[in-house]
Order: C-alpha cells, then sequence, then structure tokens
C-alpha cells in the first residue's frame, strides 16, 4: 500500500507540474503597425497607444509616441520586411496601400489586418473610428470617440449661420515639395464645407502646385495654411513676399488660419475640433 501510494504521489506531482505552466501561460500581447497618421491618432485615441510598435512616416500624434517608435515606410509605400521586423501581431491600413501585396502577404503569414477604406470626405472620420475600435474589440470606445467628434461638427447651438459665406485658399506642402493648393475632392474641401467655408479655387481635383496669377485671380477672404507650410515659407512675413500672394486682402490683413497638419489631410479623431476651431477662426463663432 506504501508503494502505491508513493506512486500515485508521484504521478500527481508530475501532472501538477504539468498542468502549472498550462494555467500561467498567458495570451501573447498585441502588437500594432498603423500604416496611416490618422489611424495611429484613432488607435491612440481608443486606449491602444502602448500596443503600437511602428508607424509610417505620417503619423505625427500622439508626438511623445511616434517620435520614438520605429518608422517602417512613407504613406502607401511599405516594404514587408520593414513592417515584419517589429514583429506585428496587428496592422492597420488604407485598402490602396502599395504595393498591394504587402497586405495580403502579413495575412498569409498570421498577422491580423484591418483595412479601411480611404476616402475625402467628413463622414470618412466617422467610418476609420468605427471600423478601427470594432477591429481591436472596443466598439462602445468607437461610438464615444463618434459621438465627440459630431458634437465639435455641429454649429454652435443658438448662434446664426453667416449671412455670406466667405471663401478660402488652402495651402499645403507636400514634404520638400512646392506649395500645393487644394482643390476639389480633398480633405481639406471636405472639412472647409462643414465649417461653412468655400474653397477659393475651382476646376481641378486634389492638390496642385501654387500657382502666383490664379491665387491672385482667387482673391480669397481668407488663407488657410498648414502649419509646416507657413514655417517653411518663414511665417506671415514670409508667406506675404510670396510671387501672388502679397496682393490678396486677406494678406494684408492678416485673416491667416493656421491649420493642423494631421487633421486637414488625413480626417482622424480630431476632425470636429478643426471644423470648431476653423469655424470659429473665419467667423468669430
Amino acid at each position: 500500500m506504501g508503494a502505491i501510494r508513493f506512486c500515485l504521489c508521484t504521478v500527481m506531482a508530475v501532472c501538477a507540474l504539468a498542468i502549472a505552466p498550462l494555467a500561467r501561460a498567458e495570451p501573447s500581447p498585441m502588437r500594432i503597425v498603423s500604416l496611416s497618421g490618422s489611424l495611429t491618432e484613432i488607435v491612440a485615441e481608443l486606449g491602444f497607444a502602448d500596443r503600437l510598435v511602428g508607424v509610417d512616416r505620417s503619423s505625427l500624434r500622439p508626438p511623445e509616441l511616434v517620435r520614438r517608435l520605429p518608422k517602417v515606410g512613407s504613406p502607401r509605400s511599405v516594404s514587408i520586411e520593414s513592417v515584419l521586423a517589429v514583429s506585428p501581431t496587428m496592422v492597420i491600413a488604407y485598402d490602396d496601400m502599395q504595393p498591394t501585396e504587402t497586405l495580403a502577404k502579413l495575412g498569409d503569414l498570421g498577422v491580423v489586418v484591418i483595412l479601411v477604406m480611404r476616402r475625402s470626405s467628413v463622414e470618412s472620420a466617422r467610418e476609420k473610428v468605427l471600423r478601427v475600435a470594432e477591429g481591436l474589440g472596443v466598439p462602445e470606445k468607437g461610438q464615444a470617440l463618434v459621438a465627440a467628434i459630431d458634437r465639435d461638427l455641429a454649429w454652435p447651438s443658438g448662434k446664426p449661420k453667416p449671412d455670406r459665406r466667405l471663401r478660402a485658399l488652402f495651402i499645403q506642402t507636400m514634404g520638400n515639395g512646392p506649395l500645393m493648393v487644394a482643390g476639389g475632392n480633398t480633405a481639406a474641401e471636405a472639412l472647409m464645407a462643414v465649417a461653412e467655408v468655400d474653397n477659393a479655387v475651382h476646376g481641378f481635383e486634389a492638390y496642385r502646385p501654387l500657382n502666383p496669377e490664379a491665387a491672385a485671380a482667387a482673391n480669397p477672404d481668407v488663407i488657410i495654411i498648414l502649419r509646416r507650410a507657413l514655417e517653411r515659407v518663414g511665417g506671415e512675413e514670409g508667406l506675404a513676399a510670396m510671387p501672388g500672394l502679397g496682393e490678396p486682402p486677406a494678406i494684408c490683413e492678416h485673416r491667416i488660419v493656421i491649420a493642423d497638419d494631421s487633421a486637414f489631410i488625413g480626417l482622424g479623431p480630431t476632425t470636429g475640433a478643426s471644423v470648431r476651431h476653423l469655424r470659429e477662426a473665419v467667423y468669430g463663432r
């Protein structure tokens, strides 16, 4: 009987040792790579900033976070090797990212890929938030963030809308390239429209290099310029010294709105706040 009891105890001890590691095992932590500035902001706003292990070069915020994270490529151009180098379990990207086979290969390797449709509309900001929140498993946080965006988008209760919609020329810079003007079907024009501001230029879509003659002919009521673009030309004095821009009264009368780079290009979680800021800067309400 003693021998039998010893054997049983030994078997139970061995089983306990075999089971113990399984009981202590935890799921692998989520490791996220975000391949767009606006998507990176959404991930952070939803409470997953500490899960980001890599971002693309368009990611500007949260600044203290993106400065220290590895950069895995440029917008719409990311190599699979640079992504895999940071060992992600999830990649969040736009559906038009190049090269197109990168995302398919990541999926084949077991990486969860969350695809978001790219559209130049304010509605797309809501759609992106909800899509990313669903992919992260926190749809209720997505709904709350969309509600906050909508509160900022709404015209202030009890305040009249302007008698005349003002016209604005939107200027940005593309990396080290020339200053660019926003035409139709752009995020900038979409934000201006919601803020009750009209685009001062027409007849083309996307962004075109700033044409001095066209800028002077547009004669906008307001100049909207991205902060990085204004810094690059040397502030308001440098802007006024540029051919064609010294003539419109908007420059002479300092009717210049400095816009947030990330929101006006990417339509992220600060879309509502950016529209509110633009509306207040242009109309004082």
